[in-house]
């Protein structure tokens, strides 16, 4: 059955003494119209603020060390490390010494190399040599394509009275030997590749690859004609006189001509680079026969030139150049080298590539 509920009865307010006073008839005394920023102001006189700047002062400057010894009163040799990776041809790289005291000269009074053979450094103004105040001097240092697989030395200018661990330079790299003979197409030239991947199955058969190489290695391999004699028996010394260094190993199918005529010193390849895996860092070869070639390491690839770190040490002809990107590898545990004649010798080789990008 319904029921119902009765509601209170309105709340009637009524006026009294202990009421709030009702303001709808109350007149307001009237609000000064003066702006806001004068409010205030017809106090009094004021007086000036006390000014906040300390007294003038006056001190005699003096000559001090900067950052502690950290630049001025120092020599310094620029840069103090060069990563050369690897080294086919001659590199040269400049490197500058500086007597960064603006108050006295230095004394140079040896160059010393340290570490494995192959190191020249070009020294035009001989020993022991005089440094003015803030005076600095430029250095070639010439990596040559002869010497041990390892490069590692300290190249140290020692100057009277200072510290030799503050004044050297250390160059690290390794040299490697191309093999400087084309493939004679009568086999393809095979690259293969791969990945390490981590596999994780779960209790439900699920999987999760992990990839645990960010660059790839790999193989190349191609059969060579080598038929003259000349070639059988350069191809059998490099083979056989350098198994366990590292070789520079060619990609042949993806050779391009140069289009315009390099000098020696140029930084610039005229070629066309499309579809060629030329990578900044990486090398590439010019080659004209297998006795005529240069390595440089490359600094970037536009879509017309290849920008060499290094000038070139020779010239090269447009046309009768071939322009290739150029890896390194290492031979394989077994390989043979057969004579198909007198003068006549071939050979099928297998690369192991630490690491490259098809």
């Amino acid at each position: 059955m319904a029921t119902a509920v009765q509601a209170p009865a309105p709340l009637v307010l009524v006026a009294g003494t202990s009421f709030s006073t009702n303001l709808a008839a109350a007149a307001l005394d009237v609000i000064s119209a003066r702006p806001l920023h004068r409010v205030g102001m017809n106090t009094g006189t004021r007086g000036l603020l006390a000014d906040p700047r300390p007294a003038a002062f006056q001190r005699t400057g003096e000559v001090a060390p900067v950052h502690g010894l950290a630049v001025l009163g120092r020599v310094h040799v620029i840069p103090r490390r060069q990563d050369l990776g690897a080294v086919v041809s001659e590199q040269e790289a400049e490197v500058e010494v500086w007597n960064a005291d603006i108050q006295r000269a230095q004394t140079l009074e040896e160059i010393t190399v340290a570490g494995p053979a192959g190191i020249a450094i070009m020294d035009d103004l001989g020993q022991p040599a005089q440094f003015p105040a803030s005076g600095s001097h430029v250095y070639l240092v010439k990596v040559l394509s002869d010497g041990d697989a390892l490069i590692d030395n300290l190249v140290t200018w020692v100057f009277a009275g200072k510290d030799p661990l503050g004044t050297n330079l250390r160059l690290l790299g390794f040299r490697l030997i191309p093999f400087p003979f084309p493939p004679n197409w009568a086999q393809p030239v095979t690259e293969a590749f791969g990945f390490m991947t981590d596999i994780i199955v779960s209790y439900r058969g699920m999987e999760q690859r992990i990839q645990l190489r960010a660059v790839p290695v790999g193989t190349i391999r191609y059969a060579t004609l080598l038929d003259e004699l000349r070639d059988a028996q350069m191809a059998g010394a490099i083979l056989f006189g350098n198994q366990a260094r590292a070789f520079g190993v060619g990609r042949w199918q993806f050779q391009t001509r140069l289009l315009q005529t390099a000098n020696a010193g140029d930084h610039d390849i005229l070629c066309d680079t499309s579809d060629i895996p030329f990578e900044p860092g990486g090398m590439v070869l010019l080659w004209t026969d297998p006795y005529h070639w240069e390595v440089q390491t490359i600094e970037s690839v536009l879509a017309d030139r290849v920008v060499l770190d290094f000038g070139l040490i020779q010239s090269w002809t447009a046309g009768l150049t071939l322009i290739l990107p150029i890896v390194v590898g290492r031979l394989s545990d077994d390989e043979a080298f057969t004579w198909d004649a007198l003068a006549i010798g071939s050979t099928s080789l297998t690369f192991d590539i630490d690491g490259f990008r098809p």
